[in-house]
Parts: structure tokens; C-alpha cells; sequence
């Protein structure tokens, strides 16, 4: 692995690019879980948002790592919608949460799988995180 700090700058550059400029998303040195190559946290309050990849990530071929950073990037795009579905909770009863919840998260990924392949390609090259 060549390094946290390189990532950073990296996803710095394509935050640019995906109209996220005003965001500070800043890739943690903590892993994250083991089931996924990367997960990102937003901030319900600020635009900060924290990106964490699993050691796995950095064996991934460059195209695979540039679509696995478009796909985290584009969910700080749905973080407002996210926060709309949160705020039901309470409101609709624990069930009716439940149900509208899980269908957002699942058709939340479903979207963020599906657009980053093509979203990738606006991205720079990543071939300089090789390990």
C-alpha cells in the first residue's frame, strides 16, 4: 500500500470534480468493515464526511479502486435524502420505519452501484495507488 495521504489527495481531486468541492471528506486511517472494500460516514450536521477502505481495497486493480471511490462519493450526494427517512423514525411506528428504511438504503445502493462505473470514467486515473 503506497499510502493514506495519497488517497487523500486522490479523493480530494474527485470530490472536485463530482460537485462535492464544498464537502471535506477525509479517509481515515481506521479500516472499515471486512464485508465491504470501502464505506463512507456523512455528517448530519456539517459537510464533512469520512471515508474508510478495508485493507482488501488496496488490492483491487486501478479500475475497480477509481469505481469504488465514485460509488462512496456518490452517496454524500444522497446523505440529504438519507436524513429525510431518518427523521420518520418515530413517526411512521417502528414497522412502517422499517420498512421504508430498508427499501431506501437497498435502492440507495442500488443507484450508487449503478451510476459508478460510468461516473468512474470522469474520474482521473488511480493507477498511481497500486500497492
Amino acid at each position: 500500500m503506497r499510502s493514506i495521504s495519497e488517497l487523500q489527495d486522490y479523493v480530494n481531486r474527485c470530490t472536485a470534480i463530482l460537485g462535492l468541492s464544498h464537502w471535506k471528506v477525509e479517509v481515515s486511517k481506521h479500516p472499515c468493515e471486512e464485508d465491504s472494500w470501502a464505506d463512507i460516514e456523512v455528517s448530519q450536521n456539517l459537510w464533512n464526511a469520512t471515508m474508510r477502505v478495508s485493507a482488501e481495497f488496496w488490492s483491487l486493480d486501478p479500475a475497480e479502486k477509481r469505481r469504488v471511490i465514485a460509488h462512496e462519493l456518490l452517496h454524500v450526494h444522497y446523505a440529504g435524502a438519507e436524513r429525510a427517512v431518518e427523521s420518520l423514525d418515530g413517526v411512521l411506528g417502528r414497522e412502517g420505519y422499517e420498512i421504508i428504511s430498508n427499501v431506501f438504503d437497498v435502492e440507495v445502493e442500488r443507484a450508487a452501484d449503478a451510476l459508478s462505473t460510468p461516473v468512474a470514467r470522469l474520474l482521473p486515473p488511480i493507477d498511481e495507488l497500486n500497492t
